[in-house]
């Protein structure tokens, strides 16, 4: 069992030589499955970071009366900014002092696709495929969300297509799931941690992600924990020119437990911090209308994954982090 994330090259997805093809499948393959995440070498996405994280100090900072204008509860805040003390992971309900929850203590913006080809999807899911919201005055952080979603949405098509031959799917199987999916980018602000705070908030309290795949470049500080599959936790950053890429809740249920979500949080320092932590997660979905059941070849109890679209699922997962009260 592997106790360490497995480091792949990009380039190997698709390299000229088969081997190398097949032996990046294999090594993606026993790290979603051993560990649940794997790091990948992409340096093109590394280069566009500094620029973006900018944009995004930019934004965060500017005064609460002007971010709540930009504020979606009625879409479950799947569009727009999120603020800090809205979303509680459900192994925090009951963490705090006297069984209180804890709030994730951060901030963020949920970002979805500019365009989709299906225009019968906003109609049927509405707060799924909502229009983006952008923050007046911010062309760079438009320009950049928008650049760091396409960069890191072709990293993790690049993981799910090298899977597919490894989980016996057929080529195109995962690019077929994923057409036209309410795929989203959401940057992330950590704010500084004052003597006070100090062991008394999180910053992301342990879960797993609701999602088919994550796709995370490096954040601008540590803090990132993994679960092993056999106790214990390790690092989690992703090393220099590194984007981890991490198995959710609904590639789990979709291969019927072969590939396990990643157990992991996000550790706030042990000392005061005078700056904000920026991090920049993608979160690739399937399409709302698929269904998440197992195909036969996974043998899976239906009675343990029965047939649920990836719409229906998200909804529960919005249940419980508390972003979607309003649920019917």
């Amino acid at each position: 069992m592997m106790r360490e994330i497995p480091r792949v090259e990009l380039a190997d997805a698709t390299a000229a030589s088969a081997t190398r093809r097949r032996e990046f499948g294999e090594t993606v393959e026993r790290g979603l499955r051993e560990i649940g995440f794997v790091f990948v070498h992409t340096r093109n996405v590394a280069r566009m970071l500094p620029a973006a994280y900018a944009a995004y100090a930019d934004v965060f900072s500017r005064p609460a009366d002007e971010l709540e204008r930009y504020r979606r509860p009625g879409i479950h805040h799947l569009r727009g900014y999120t603020p800090l003390g809205v979303e509680t992971a459900a192994a925090c309900r009951r963490s705090g002092m006297d069984g209180e929850p804890q709030p994730d203590q951060r901030s963020c913006w949920l970002i979805g696709p500019e365009s989709i080809t299906d225009p019968t999807l906003p109609v049927r899911f509405p707060a799924f495929y909502a229009d983006n919201v952008w923050p007046e005055n911010a062309p760079a952080f438009r320009d950049h969300t928008l650049s760091l979603f396409d960069a890191l949405n072709e990293v993790g098509l690049a993981i799910l297509h090298a899977l597919e031959p490894q989980l016996g799917c057929p080529d195109g199987y995962f690019a077929d799931l994923t057409r036209d999916a309410s795929t989203a980018l959401r940057p992330l602000c950590y704010p500084p941690i004052t003597t006070d705070q100090v062991g008394q908030v999180v910053w992301g309290c342990r879960h797993t992600d609701g999602n088919l795949v994550s796709v995370l470049p490096p954040s601008t500080g540590k803090g990132l924990k993994v679960k092993l599959r056999g106790g214990g936790w390790i690092e989690g950053t992703a090393p220099q020119d590194h984007t981890i890429v991490q198995v959710g809740d609904m590639l789990q249920y979709l291969t019927g437990g072969h590939l396990r979500s990643a157990v992991h949080r996000i550790d706030t320092p042990a000392t005061p911090t005078g700056h904000s932590r920026y991090s920049s997660p993608l979160f690739i979905y399937p399409r709302a209308d698929v269904d998440l059941q197992p195909a036969q070849r996974w043998r899976a109890d239906p009675r343990k994954y029965p047939s649920i679209t990836a719409a229906e699922f998200f909804e529960a997962r919005l249940r419980s982090t508390g972003l979607s009260a309003t649920l019917n």
